[in-house]
């Protein structure tokens, strides 16, 4: 059963924070969804009522981590905390700001959300867009409902394509590094990397994060090849929120990086990256490894 959340809209109030979903929450939460089903003409009702009840009885709060508001529930949520996914958002009250108290406790401690929602509920649609998602897929039905639906993603930080007025931005960010990196020698000027950048940019897919931009990503579409990568500000959560953006719809990537750079060695291990090759001597003069990123089969299926 793929829940979907519902119309939330209206002025926020003050009320109490999410509390956790308790096992005795789960004919609250099945009734709230039940009316929610019922009071829409275009959504079908493909189980009774007593088996939605037995779904979030025995599947829903077993397998997932469930976030409730008021007294009684009034509004709920779960979570796949595996794929930091959220799979279903309820309320019975509209305009009272439980979805949005949800939603934010969702995004606290993430840097990357997703749900599905019905492409017909034009109501949640406006509230995700509101609160920061963006549409990024539409199926044309493939859901126990049969239904249109689409792919909804919120970012922390927003990545986008980069332009070319955005070399001078990338050459900044490298050039700051450069020369707060102790063990790499400054062989550029930053007018010098400008020129270098935008020179490169037909040839790749370079990706900016943060507004203003705090980082870059630049990738040869053609090899796979992570050119560059590069943050002001490492240790926020960055790097790992852009190498997510490239590695979706992708099955390798691959990547040199300073053999020195040992906190970047430990982060790509920890983003699946695996050292296959060695070479001595890179174009500026210091030994480099290459790593190499595949998705496995489990996460293609």
């Amino acid at each position: 059963m793929r829940a979907r959340p519902l119309r939330i809209f209206g002025k926020m109030k003050q009320h109490g924070a999410p509390r956790p979903g308790r096992p005795e929450d789960a004919e609250a939460c099945a009734d709230i969804l039940n009316d929610w089903i019922d009071a829409r003409e275009w959504m079908p009702r493909i189980h009774t009522r007593d088996d939605v009840l037995a779904f979030y009885r025995d599947f829903v709060f077993q397998e997932r981590e469930v976030w409730v508001v008021e007294e009684p529930v009034e509004g709920f949520m779960a979570l796949d905390r595996q794929a930091a996914c959220v799979t279903a958002l309820y309320t019975s009250n509209p305009g009272r700001g439980h979805g949005k108290r949800l939603l934010d406790h969702a995004k606290s401690g993430r840097n990357r959300l997703e749900l599905w929602t019905f492409q017909a509920n034009g109501g949640a649609r406006r509230f995700y867009a509101r609160e920061g998602f963006r549409e990024v897929k539409e199926t044309a039905g493939e859901n126990e409902e049969g239904l249109p639906d689409v792919l909804l993603r919120w970012d922390r930080w927003p990545i986008r394509v980069a332009e070319t007025e955005d070399a001078g931005t990338c050459a900044r960010i490298v050039h700051d590094w450069v020369r707060r990196t102790s063990w790499i020698e400054e062989l550029h000027t930053r007018d010098a990397l400008t020129a270098m950048i935008a020179e490169a940019m037909p040839k790749r897919d370079i990706f900016l994060i943060g507004e203003p931009p705090a980082g870059y990503l630049s990738l040869n579409l053609e090899t796979s090849l992570i050119g560059a990568f590069y943050l002001d500000a490492p240790g926020q959560g960055m790097g790992k929120a852009i190498l997510d953006h490239v590695k979706d719809g992708r099955d390798y990537l691959q990547l040199w990086t300073h053999e020195p750079n040992k906190a970047a060695q430990r982060f790509y291990a920890r983003e699946g990256f695996e050292p296959v090759e060695r070479n001595p001597k890179g174009d500026d003069g210091l030994p480099e490894i290459r790593m190499v990123w595949r998705r496995s089969a489990a996460d293609r299926q």
